[in-house]
């Protein structure tokens, strides 16, 4: 039971790797290029499937004969797939109205979907690439002013965003806490509470890894000072 929420929290994650990601100049225009790109993909998707239905509803009634064609939401995954290019003309094998017309049909459904309307939204997004890319630097600095009020802390709700992974898994335990305390006080404690838990891995992970470290260097350090000193005496 517990995956699910797992998955969603991998999601939660990426997601806020790809926000972080545009707060750099290298990739913050770029991805809010794709989100305006996103925008104009969804006004297309909508007169795609007005498309898409518009077919569905001639060839239920121009093959509702044929078993394929008998049910409008099965029609409506079978005139998608013949879209994408994934057909089979020999359905059409036993047409009472003759085997050319199916065929024709899926030759104009093709072409609507394959050459017009993929070259329509290529267009649209090589469009917004290109009124986009000349300004990216002024995107980075919008991006920038636009998202420092997202990223101040919140004392009472930022444990659930501030732990790294694989730590922050745990935070699904905490969703109860918050939704049902509502005081600002206790939000604070238990927010600052958590958060210190979930970091005390990290701190004494990197703190032995410092240590460790410097008892290595240390002789090391010891020989390049006495190195230092033999080498300042032979000078005098």
């Amino acid at each position: 039971m517990i995956f699910p929420f797992l998955s969603a929290m991998v999601i939660f994650m990426w997601s806020r790797f790809l926000l972080m990601m545009q707060l750099t100049k290298t990739f913050g225009p770029m991805l809010r290029i794709l989100i305006s790109m996103a925008g104009e993909v969804i006004k297309f998707i909508f007169i795609w499937v007005v498309v898409i239905v518009c077919l569905t509803s001639v060839s239920s009634l121009l093959f509702g004969e044929l078993a394929e064609y008998s049910q409008f939401i099965e029609v409506i995954f079978t005139t998608f797939g013949a879209s994408m290019g994934n057909y089979d003309l020999t359905v059409f094998t036993n047409l009472s109205i003759g085997t050319v017309i199916g065929e024709v049909f899926v030759v104009v459904v093709v072409i609507i979907n394959n050459v017009v309307l993929l070259n329509f939204v290529i267009a649209i997004q090589a469009d917004t690439y290109s009124k986009f890319t000349n300004e990216s630097l002024g995107i980075y600095y919008d991006g920038i002013i636009a998202r420092i009020p997202i990223y101040e802390d919140d004392s009472r709700y930022g444990g659930l965003i501030v732990v790294t992974p694989p730590f922050n898994a745990l935070s699904i335990f905490m969703i109860p806490f918050y939704l049902l305390v509502k005081n600002d006080k206790t939000l604070k404690w238990g927010n600052d509470l958590f958060t210190r838990v979930m970091f005390a891995p990290l701190a004494l992970i990197f703190t032995a890894l410092f240590m460790a470290v410097n008892l290595l260097l240390l002789p090391f350090a010891y020989l390049s000072a006495i190195f230092q000193k033999v080498k300042l005496l032979r000078q005098q």
